[in-house]
């Protein structure tokens, strides 16, 4: 049965503790205490099967050495009631391999003590138990130095003073006349809410190894009132009573507890299974789900895999190669897509829209402007057409200008009318361009055609790698529609072959029944007429016969219809 313990306690030089002692208890190892100037040999000790120093990037290696870690915590507390160190001591799961176990808790002390600048000291226990009859205790200590390690490689400030002040802000004396203050951690690590974060990180830990490992088994970092289990408490033993019990002599109370122990056990046993069965309920649910609603790389590899599994065999060597290079081919877009998808993190239709979406803002911004470039630059082309229309037509101007009497001004304005016309309204429009000597300015057209040109072509440049990704992902979009289209008409169309076999199963034997007993109405011996009488008639039983047989053949034929037009209806419905 999976068990809960995560304690924590200060190592305390006020309480007559030693943190070199302590370090050499959970290592199992001889160590040098050169504070007191004494030696702390724990390596009779047994059971202890791992032990390993992690340290954040910036400590020294020196400190990953305990011996040298712990002399040196000991000689920078100048205190004789200085806090030392914390001591942690975690339950570890018998239902998890030793390895599993290691494995957690290196994990564990990595991301929640090492993450946040705290030097760890790890040994892991076997807890081997004496009596056969019990279960082992496998568990793992950590000794943290209370006071911080900085990044400049010196041992930083436990604590920091916040002054009180009064309402002028004035600081409050105490009876001596001196400031007082509070003194605040400078780290956190005493928080009471940070205990509880860690005790509940190391429950979500070891309850995702078990459902990684399929076990039914949890544990729960909250007290039994919270989790709201009604356990029966046990009785109040004493000192009599467990020295009785310790030399084997067995005791009315000791019993009562025993008993009362197993029934809690197997009442906390019930509530976790009941809670694995919901979990696996849920798990089982949205796993279910995923597999009605797929998501779009399984909609992409639906369609590439009917795309290239499938077909039909080829009738020679040269189309079988052929189409080998074509599942190739759709081999690499597949993966090119699934990479795509990946590096842009994209997971569902909506993230791709989305996608599209974006892509289409980028690349219209660039063809407005391409737009507006060109809308430009035609403006420049008409006004150099405009001049070339004056420098052309100049000498015929000239030469209208030059007629004195009005009846020939006429007679030549009606012989070149057009032209005259057009002559004065490029006249009309270039006065707006003129440059200040009142003449034409070609030179600067041609040189801004020559920049809006080059700018048209520069924005080109930069919109080809957004348009042929957004042509790509809009494939991929596509790809994945009709894939999603195929499934759902495979389960339309499957749906509707059950009902039409269910159709076939009941309507054709009682339709013909049905009509055999209209021909027999006809003929006026549907129910009367015995059938020895038939019998003795041949000439009518073969007339009856013979009509049956017709319809039957128009039935057929009837229902065949009705099959033609349902499948049409049912094919134009999928278009």
């Amino acid at each position: 049965m999976a068990l809960y313990h995560f304690s924590v306690r200060n190592v305390s030089r006020g309480k007559g503790q030693m943190v070199v002692a302590s370090a050499a208890y959970i290592s199992g190892q001889r160590i040098f205490d050169s504070y007191y100037n004494k030696i702390h040999d724990y390596t009779s000790k047994s059971g202890v099967i791992f032990t390993e120093i992690l340290t954040p990037e910036y400590v020294p290696e020196r400190l990953t050495d305990r011996e040298t870690l712990w002399n040196e915590v000991e000689h920078v507390e100048r205190n004789n009631k200085a806090q030392l160190a914390y001591s942690f001591d975690i339950a570890l799961q018998n239902e998890l391999t030793l390895e599993e176990n290691i494995r957690l808790a290196k994990e564990f002390c990595q991301e929640q003590f090492v993450a946040r600048g705290m030097i760890v000291d790890l040994a892991v226990h076997e807890g081997k138990a004496e009596n056969e009859e019990e279960p082992d205790n496998p568990h793992f200590h950590v000794l943290v130095p209370i006071r911080p390690f900085t990044e400049e490689g010196i041992w930083g400030n436990k604590q920091r003073r916040e002054y009180i002040l009064d309402e002028d802000g004035n600081r409050v004396k105490d009876a001596k006349g001196k400031d007082m203050f509070n003194a605040v951690s400078t780290t956190g690590w005493n928080d009471p809410e940070l205990l509880k974060e860690w005790r509940r990180a190391w429950t979500e830990k070891v309850n995702g190894k078990f459902r990684e490992c399929h076990m039914a088994s949890r544990i729960d970092h909250r007290s039994y009132k919270e989790q709201g289990i009604d356990l029966i408490p046990t009785i109040h033993e004493g000192y009599e009573v467990r020295a009785m019990e310790k030399k084997g002599i067995k005791t009315v109370i000791g019993e009562l507890n025993r008993a009362i122990r197993q029934f809690n056990q197997m009442f906390i046993s019930l509530k976790e299974s009941i809670q694995w069965m919901k979990t696996a309920y849920e798990e089982m649910k949205a796993e279910l789900d995923r597999r009605q609603n797929p998501t779009l790389l399984e909609s992409l590899q639906d369609y590439y895999d009917k795309k290239t599994q499938g077909r039909p065999p080829l009738p020679n060597f040269y189309a079988e190669m052929k189409q080998r290079g074509k599942n190739l081919s759709n081999l690499q877009e597949f993966a090119k897509s699934i990479s795509y998808l990946q590096t842009h993190q994209i997971e569902t239709m909506d993230d791709l829209q989305e996608r599209i979406e974006e892509l289409n803002g980028v690349v219209s911004v660039s063809k407005k402007e391409i737009s507006e470039k060109r809308k430009q630059l035609k403006e420049l082309e008409n006004l150099e057409k405009m001049a070339e229309v004056i420098k052309t037509n100049q000498p015929l101007i000239d030469e209208y200008n030059h007629f004195y009497f009005q009846k020939r001004r006429e007679r030549y304005y009606q012989q070149h009318k057009k032209e005259i016309n057009y002559y004065r309204k490029c006249e009309r429009e270039l006065k707006q361009h003129l440059d200040k000597n009142g003449k034409v300015p070609t030179a600067r057209w041609k040189r801004e055609k020559e920049e809006l040109q080059a700018g048209i072509e520069e924005l080109k440049a930069d919109n080809q790698p957004y348009q042929e990704e957004l042509t790509f992902v809009k494939k991929v979009q596509s790809c994945a529609d009709i894939a999603r289209r195929d499934r759902e008409m495979a389960e339309a169309d499957t749906s509707g072959r059950l009902e039409e076999k269910r159709e076939k199963q009941v309507k054709f034997p009682t339709f013909y029944t049905v009509q055999a007993k209209e021909i027999l109405e006809e003929n006026g011996k549907a129910e009367q007429q015995p059938l020895n009488q038939s019998e003795q008639n041949p000439e009518k039983k073969t007339s009856l016969l013979r009509k049956l047989d017709e319809k039957k053949k128009e039935c057929a034929e009837r229902d065949a219809k009705q099959q033609a037009v349902k499948k049409k209806r049912n094919y134009d419905m999928s278009l």
